[in-house]
């Protein structure tokens, strides 16, 4: 086939100093001898504009130390995991330390090597068809999906604040409205003269989900007009990197991984770049944030995906950018700014602008900082501010509509004489080992005293709680299949996730299980178990980026998932209400008739302990979620508060 027009642009070799940063070029000054660069006079005046696509030779050029195929035979890029790396090099599979991938040549791949095949949009198909110089077959059919009106609006808007010059988009509707496919499409419309390659960033889970939407959304385009696109974890974000040779990256890890996101270069030219549930950019100094946060500056457009953008003012660094062009106001100007540096002005900004921001000191000597409004009327100031930053501005750059309430109920549940003495023999070891009393005074309410010193033991005592309930669990499970539903059963641990699987194995039931370990195909098999009815529970430690839902159209097969009601069991609380929030919209979804799917959202809790308190903190803050993205009803805690109450009578 013909290579794509897209292909008259460099994308996976860039050039030399392309990508680096300030800090870069400082070091390389130093090293040399010469004076560092002076900083460009900031410039004020009006907002950069997106740059023409640059003209390069039509030869791609392969990753380093990737050599282009002879005549006649190609390359295959592999995605081999680590424990079977022996066996590949065994195959004749060869490592490449340049890319850092499994590469073979030849004119066919050996059977051994064909589970290794890259699959589309990887980092691997990215590397493969650059060596190669030429594209797989690539089929044009009708598609299968075509998006709502609601999810054309976001597109309307999205592709409207590109136009009017604004590079950022926030696509914050709730759980299961269809942001991947409203995002694919705005994509798709967008000028193929200047977006040619696109990178999202996503959950280990969110992959399968992204590679159909995306194969779909551009079924009936012919291959030459296609985007190019590349999917990518936030765990493997530091592939996107490369480090020149000759830097010295010093010997500690630590030291090393910081120069490698300060001084590396940037291995993809990338057009766009989409942060699919970018509330993991929420901690801007990790160094998956870091290294995104440069791939973004790079970009000619940037979206950020989530339901849960986050629920407190210090949460929005990483959309420092885009809070300042809307409110024309400088934040972070024309200098470039890295982890705690953005964390430092974006904290500044919001002292300046009157939150209730306070300084204090970390462990290492750093200036921290922390959210704390001294009542309930600055507390809803605040987040009314922040909320009016997302939705308010010249030009409208993001979207958040709530989908039906979801239902949910306290299920508190009773333990037995033997499972109370060992609750209370954890508990009394967990305040020993920590030295701390059983609960602190906040509000005229008690609640477990928490310190980031007792970590560990805090993880040891929940997770011996969870153990203790999972006989009531597997009790309310089996009640529920018996009635005809599918169950989902979100816990924190992997041991509680198998114990719960066995248990409910033993007893003649198909459980399908989706944890960390798994590879995503894996957790892809897991999950259409559970959809197609071959499993009727399924039980996961993932929070997002999963479909568990009724009626759902499961591609590319075209099969339709079952229509038995789905319950969500929440057996393991949790703090954060961006967890929860998640864990809610797996299976309360719109389904592929632009329906409304309902799945009562059940919490589990042992009676009389801190789990209470645990449970009802976690619901009062989704109050606080909802509010910053304009869904005050995504939750009433009042209401769920009598029905507590009322379940306990």
């Amino acid at each position: 086939m013909p290579p794509r027009r897209r292909t008259t642009r460099s994308t996976t070799a860039r050039t030399v100093k392309a990508g680096q940063s300030s800090a870069a070029r400082k070091f390389a000054a130093a090293k040399n001898g010469e004076p560092a660069p002076k900083k460009a006079a900031a410039k004020k005046a009006a907002p950069r504009k997106r740059e023409a696509p640059r003209k390069t030779s039509p030869r791609k050029a392969a990753a380093p130390d990737l050599r282009v195929p002879d005549p006649g035979e190609r390359v295959w890029v592999l995605d081999v995991p680590f424990e079977d790396r022996s066996a590949a090099g065994a195959a004749g599979a060869r490592w490449y330390p340049g890319p850092r991938v499994f590469a073979y040549y030849g004119t066919e791949l050996p059977e051994y090597l064909q589970p290794y095949e890259s699959t589309p949009y990887s980092l691997q198909r990215w590397l493969e068809d650059d060596a190669n110089d030429v594209w797989r077959d690539e089929m044009v059919r009708e598609r299968a999906m075509q998006p709502r009106e609601t999810q054309l609006e976001s597109v309307r808007r999205h592709l409207a604040a590109l136009d009017a010059g604004f590079p950022y988009f926030a696509q914050m509707d709730s759980t299961g409205l269809g942001k991947t496919l409203a995002v694919c499409e705005a994509v798709r419309q967008m000028s193929a003269a200047e977006i040619g390659t696109v990178l999202v960033v996503a959950p280990k889970g969110a992959l399968p989900g992204w590679r159909r939407t995306i194969a779909d959304s551009e079924a009936d385009i012919e291959p030459s007009d296609r985007k190019r696109w590349l999917l990518i974890t936030y765990q493997s974000t530091k592939k996107l990197l490369s480090v020149p040779p000759e830097t010295d990256l010093g010997k500690r890890k630590r030291t090393q991984n910081k120069r490698t996101i300060s001084l590396g270069e940037l291995r993809f030219d990338i057009d766009v770049v989409i942060a699919d549930e970018s509330h993991a950019l929420m901690n801007i100094e990790s160094q998956q944030s870091q290294i995104l946060w440069r791939y973004q500056e790079a970009a000619r457009s940037v979206v950020w995906m989530s339901a849960t953008p986050g629920y407190q003012p210090l949460h929005f660094a990483y959309m420092a950018r885009a809070v300042e062009r809307s409110r024309g106001v400088e934040i972070l100007g024309d200098d470039e700014y890295l982890g705690y540096a953005v964390t430092m002005k974006w904290a500044e900004f919001l002292i300046e602008s009157g939150f209730a921001v306070k300084a204090g000191k970390a462990t290492t000597g750093l200036t921290t900082w922390r959210w704390e409004p001294e009542d309930a009327a600055k507390r809803a100031g605040d987040i009314a501010s922040v909320h009016g930053w997302l939705s308010g501005g010249a030009v409208p750059w993001s979207i958040s509509r709530p989908s039906p309430p979801t239902p949910r109920e306290p299920l508190g549940q009773e333990l037995t004489a033997a499972q109370k003495r060992l609750y209370n023999s954890a508990w009394v070891d967990y305040r020993k080992e920590m030295g701390l009393p059983n609960w602190k005074a906040v509000g005229g309410r008690r609640v477990l005293q928490k310190n980031p010193s007792t970590r560990a033991a805090t993880l040891r005592f929940r997770q011996k709680c969870s153990y203790l309930r999972i006989p009531a669990s597997a009790d309310q499970v089996r009640t529920w299949v018996k009635a005809g539903n599918q169950v989902f059963v979100s816990m924190f641990y992997r041991e509680s996730v198998a114990a719960l699987a066995q248990t409910l194995r033993d007893e003649g039931l198909d459980v399908a299980v989706v944890d960390g370990s798994m590879s995503s195909p894996e957790q892809e098999a897991s999950i259409r178990r559970f959809q197609t009815g071959a499993a009727s529970v399924i039980v996961s430690t993932t929070t997002s980026a999963i479909n568990l839902h009724t009626n759902e159209l499961l591609l590319p097969e075209g099969e339709v998932s079952t229509l038995a009601p789905r319950v969500t069991l929440i057996h393991d609380p949790r703090w954060t209400p961006i967890d929860i929030r998640q864990i809610e919209g797996r299976a309360n979804r719109i389904d592929k008739d632009h329906n409304h799917t309902t799945s009562t959202c059940y919490y589990g809790y042992a009676e009389g302990t801190v789990e209470e308190e645990m449970v009802l903190t976690g619901i009062e803050r989704i109050a606080d979620l909802g509010s910053i993205v304009g869904q005050s009803d995504l939750i009433d805690p009042e209401a769920f508060l009598a029905a507590k109450v009322d379940a306990g009578k």
